[in-house]
């Protein structure tokens, strides 16, 4: 990794960092829902009760996600976001705001899928699963789906190893991808501007379903799976860090 894609990837991640939700506040939100869902259906099963909480995080996430604009118009969902465009620039604020709704969509579905989890547990899977769900979506991931055996494999392989290091690879690539499809013109993405509306509800709303998957395979009994394949361009620049 160059050192400017080092400092691009470190930004990009601080800033999602410091804004996205904590494990403790998606728990108390996910609680919320679920009190709503029982007052609304009090004869529901546990099983019905856990598909309204996560089919109701995932509409949320992806409303706001379509509906959110410009990073500077969001003070009420993310107070001081103002201040972190001004210090960062409005592109990777732009982008930042982007990931913070998914990783905060996953989180959620992380803790009403998976209550037992650890919220250090949470918070890691969240990020890899949300990020690895963008690039997946965008072309841009390897050849394991995310939402599948080999994938909950490949994270829980991911979770064993630099665990950081792994997330902030990620970042890069979402941060070049996001690049290179706005100059490509195929999302109508630029400075001051998210993803267009219609472009990232949809992406946001596949993230939130494989998500949802991959969270309730990690649930099942293991069984023999095919060969894992992790996307060895991160796996490359893991490990060459991890020699410096």
């Amino acid at each position: 990794m160059t050192a400017e894609k080092e400092e691009s990837s470190s930004s990009l991640m601080k800033m999602v960092e410091a804004i996205a939700i904590s494990p403790q506040d998606a728990r108390e939100l996910v609680s919320q829902y679920q009190t709503q869902v029982r007052k609304a259906s009090p004869s529901a099963s546990e099983e019905k009760i856990q598909d309204a909480v996560v089919d109701k995080i995932i509409s949320r996430y992806s409303k706001l996600a379509a509906t959110s604009g410009a990073a500077t118009a969001l003070p009420g969902v993310i107070p001081g976001i103002g201040t972190a465009v001004s210090a960062i620039g409005g592109g990777v604020a732009d982008i930042s705001v982007c990931m913070k709704l998914q990783i905060d969509m996953t989180m959620c579905l992380a803790v009403a899928i998976n209550g037992k989890m650890s919220n250090e547990d949470a918070k890691h899977m969240s990020y890899i699963i949300a990020l690895y769900g963008s690039l997946e979506q965008m072309g841009s991931s390897s050849a394991t789906r995310i939402a599948s055996k080999a994938g909950v494999r490949m994270v829980k392989q991911y979770l064993k190893g630099p665990t950081l290091q792994v997330i902030k690879e990620l970042f890069s690539k979402i941060g070049i991808t996001f690049t290179q499809k706005a100059a490509a013109k195929v999302i109508p993405f630029g400075i001051g501007v998210i993803v267009g509306g219609t472009a990232n509800y949809a992406l946001t709303t596949y993230v939130g379903k494989a998500a949802r998957d991959t969270f309730r395979l990690t649930l099942k009994d293991e069984e023999p799976v095919e060969e894992v394949v992790v996307d060895e361009a991160i796996e490359e620049a893991v490990h060459t860090q991890a020699e410096v």
